[in-house]
């Protein structure tokens, strides 16, 4: 029953895993702000912070980022009336090859101190729209401040470390109102990565249960502890990575049938194998795990 189970769900997910392994295209619509409280400079600035903190994530191919300003001019000229009956719309130029539009609209920068004392505090609004639909996925206000997590978000030991190590550099003060905002914009950067894991979970297909020696593990041998999923070092995948094993169902309520998403189960990496494959260790959730797999269930195996 194991091995059928088994084969029958890499049948079942290849071909959705697989393309949702690969790159998604984004587009980033130029930053707006006030600018009699934020310089072009500094939204400039910004900008790339964003982007950059999307692109190191490795999930993304970002679309048309040497034209920004050509796409500013060309968003403020179909405002004008002489546009407002065409059929070629903005959106239309600017996420052509993208899936996602980000638009970012920054709300203020203020600089505290004085002399060789200098902190910073950005806070922006990120707003994501799906190209196809036109309808926004997410907007959520975004700070430079590291924020205490909630009980119900999780990180790796590693990763825990290094936060705490960046909180306690953020909380230094700079010589210059420059070097702050730099420092402001390194917070952000995590604050946007964590939008980029919410909001953009990968999700990674699962191929095989591994012995402990990362050998093939078989119906008769061994515990559910450790397995092989696609993704590696291309998408970003990173060691003490964790990952969430999720079934899906659908569910009747009166005339409507929604889909439900249920986690039975958390792992973390312990190896990525090169750019497309990585090994990881159950930590909780072996029970459920095995009875989906005996049910033959769908699971799947997701990365935020």
């Amino acid at each position: 029953m194991f091995k059928q189970s088994l084969c029958f769900l890499s049948l079942m997910w290849a071909g959705i895993q697989l393309q949702a392994q690969e790159k998604i295209n984004v587009a980033f619509i130029p930053i707006t702000y006030d600018e009699t409280s934020v310089s072009p400079a500094h939204s400039k600035i910004i900008q790339e912070g964003i982007v950059n903190s999307f692109v190191s994530t490795k999930r993304f191919t970002v679309v048309d980022r040497s034209n920004l300003e050509a796409l500013e001019k060309e968003k403020k000229l179909q405002r004008t009336e002489a546009f407002m009956d065409s059929k070629e719309t903005f959106k239309d130029g600017v996420s052509k090859g993208a899936s996602y539009l980000v638009e970012g609209n920054i709300l203020s920068v203020k600089n505290y101190g004085k002399k060789d004392k200098w902190k910073s505090d950005v806070n922006l609004q990120l707003k994501v729209i799906d190209v196809s639909t036109g309808e926004i996925v997410n907007t959520e206000s975004i700070n430079s401040t590291l924020e205490e997590d909630d009980k119900n978000t999780q990180r790796s030991p590693s990763t825990l470390k290094a936060r705490k190590i960046l909180a306690k550099k953020l909380s230094e003060t700079q010589e210059t109102t420059d070097a702050a905002l730099a420092q402001a914009i390194a917070g952000l950067h995590e604050n946007v990565k964590d939008f980029v894991g919410s909001n953009f979970p990968l999700r990674l297909q699962f191929v095989e249960w591994l012995d402990s020696k990362g050998n093939k593990l078989t119906a008769d041998k061994g515990a559910y502890k450790f397995f092989l999923v696609t993704g590696g070092s291309d998408i970003g995948i990173q060691e003490e990575q964790l990952l969430d094993l999720v079934t899906f169902s659908s569910v009747s309520v009166g005339d409507k049938t929604i889909a439900r998403q249920q986690k039975i189960g958390t792992a973390i990496i312990t190896k990525v194998d090169g750019a497309n494959f990585s090994t990881a260790r159950l930590l909780s959730g072996e029970k459920e795990i095995k009875n989906a797999v005996q049910k033959g269930e769908n699971f799947a195996v997701v990365c935020k």
